[in-house]
């Protein structure tokens, strides 16, 4: 994902969150060596465990004294998942929660590269994203309000599925949501559903069509956009 600055309390244009919470605390030695405090109102940040973006709710260090701690924040997701999980699409496959992988690798469900805090079986065929375990079954999902999405995990079986979200094809792993309503087709890719779920559009964190892909940056987003990073055909920018 694209990184975005670091600390969930202040942005580069000056906007200012208004944190609330730091009451509910949480200890988990395999994700961080101190007490985490949930808060909510946080504006977009980067998990310092999968560093994929956040925001609104993620879990900070409370030890302030400690300068390595001070930006960190983790998403309730990659703080608080078990080390030890059944596969959520997958009942006869138990993943395992791994700080990092050693070598490059791509996540099972949406493709884009695994940076931090992974879950993965013990052959390693099949790596997963925290907040990719955690995906919903069934989607909300804000630009299409008049139906539900439903996940679908099946290949792709050689068709060509656009993202209704982005533009860009959706990838390797065929993890995709679609409409309820088959007449819609309607699909939206994992790395939009999830900026979806933490609401980035609406801080102006969106992921458009790149050049090569099926449909050009000719989007509204990129003209005062930052471009953040490029992966799987598809540019995450932020706007000003």
């Amino acid at each position: 994902m694209a990184e975005t600055n670091p600390n969930p309390t202040a942005r580069d244009d000056g906007e200012q969150g208004e944190e609330k919470g730091g009451e509910e605390v949480l200890f988990n030695a395999t994700r961080h060596k101190h007490n985490l405090l949930l808060f909510e109102g946080l504006l977009p940040y980067t998990c310092s465990g999968c560093k994929e973006y956040g925001a609104n709710r993620g879990y900070k260090c409370n030890i302030s004294s400690d300068s390595s701690c001070e930006k960190f924040t983790l998403h309730e997701v990659c703080a608080a998942l078990p080390d030890v999980i059944q596969h959520p699409f997958r009942s006869d496959v138990i993943i395992n929660f791994r700080a990092k992988t050693f070598l490059p690798h791509r996540c099972s469900g949406c493709c884009e590269v695994v940076k931090g805090f992974v879950f993965e079986t013990g052959t390693r065929n099949i790596r997963l994203h925290p907040l990719c375990m955690a995906l919903p079954h069934i989607l909300d999902y804000s630009r299409h309000a008049n139906h539900k999405l439903k996940i679908v995990t099946g290949d792709l079986k050689g068709k060509a599925y656009t993202c209704s979200a982005c533009d860009g094809h959706i990838a390797c792993g065929g993890w995709r949501y679609r409409c309820e309503d088959v007449a819609c087709k309607v699909y939206v890719d994992p790395s939009c559903a999830k900026n979806d779920i933490f609401g980035l559009p609406e801080h102006g964190i969106h992921r458009v069509a790149s050049v090569g892909s099926n449909t050009s940056l000719g989007k509204k987003e990129t003209s005062s956009g930052l471009v953040q990073s490029i992966i799987n055909g598809v540019v995450t920018v932020l706007t000003s």
